[in-house]
């Protein structure tokens, strides 16, 4: 019953719509980047050349990019929003007291609306990759994914996949892309069990991941790196390797799940503890 009732909540609020037209709207950007920057390299508008290689430039090589790019600046945002809406929003709007006053243990509550967040923030990440995907194909054209040193920062070499295998390893960058988005949200739900205002959880939960980000790119702040979640949240990267580093994966996949599970665990203690008014 109650899942049922927060999934209807989903598809009557207008989060999922707004992700929609932000990934719609922020492949178009991408798209269009990408074709400023093979006018200015080749002179001519051709998405399959650039200088680094004659098939660098491809669908795989266009989803890649605009994948990364997502994971790191869109999607984000919307798995803040949503975790911050599950308790604050409920909050807010005064239904929380109202669900609480039913025969319902908040344990069963809290765990609900911890499974409809991440169902949502899978979804996302899903249809961010598909879509990516699909501008390629239909805009860009298939062809082998090669990667060299650059702004991606996923090789000192270069790597060359051929066109199926780069395929499965998208398919296996989702669950590792979905673990890593479970620590905003976490964190997110961790923040809205103290605030009361879904604007003000999404915000200062926004704020948080953003100064950590920045701390854990700049290197100034190296020792800390450890200790921040955000150093570890493109770890899928290494999956697009020739030689996936599974070690390596693995380790920052757990750290990851244990940052979240902190966060939840808090937010839980919290949830259970607070009063509501």
């Amino acid at each position: 019953m109650i899942l049922r009732l927060e999934m209807l909540k989903i598809q009557r609020s207008r989060r999922p719509h707004l992700a929609g037209v932000a990934i719609l709207l922020f492949l178009g950007l991408m798209l269009l980047g990408f074709y400023t920057y093979a006018t200015n390299e080749q002179g001519a508008a051709d998405f399959r050349y650039t200088f680094e290689n004659r098939s660098y430039f491809n669908g795989l090589t266009f989803a890649l990019y605009a994948f990364y790019f997502g994971f790191l600046l869109i999607l984000p945002i919307f798995a803040v929003t949503e975790g911050g809406a599950q308790v604050a929003g409920e909050t807010a709007a005064g239904t929380l007291l109202l669900l609480l006053s039913r025969p319902l243990s908040r344990t069963r509550l809290f765990l609900s609306k911890l499974a409809m967040a991440s169902s949502v923030t899978v979804a996302l990440v899903v249809t961010l990759l598909l879509t990516a995907m699909g501008v390629g194909l239909l805009v860009v054209g298939w062809g082998d994914l090669d990667l060299y040193p650059g702004v991606l920062q996923m090789t000192d070499r270069h790597q060359h996949l051929p066109q199926g295998e780069a395929i499965g390893r998208f398919a296996l960058a989702v669950p590792f892309a979905c673990i890593a988005l479970s620590v905003p949200l976490a964190l997110s739900m961790f923040v809205g069990t103290w605030l009361r205002s879904p604007i003000n959880t999404v915000g200062a939960s926004m704020a948080l991941y953003l100064v950590l980000y920045v701390i854990s790119e700049i290197h100034f702040f190296a020792e800390l790196r450890p200790w921040l979640f955000t150093s570890y949240m493109a770890y899928w990267r290494e999956l697009f390797q020739e030689e996936i580093a599974w070690s390596s994966v693995w380790s920052d996949a757990a750290r990851l799940l244990g940052f979240a599970f902190l966060f939840l665990a808090l937010a839980f203690r919290r949830f259970r503890l607070r009063e509501e008014t």
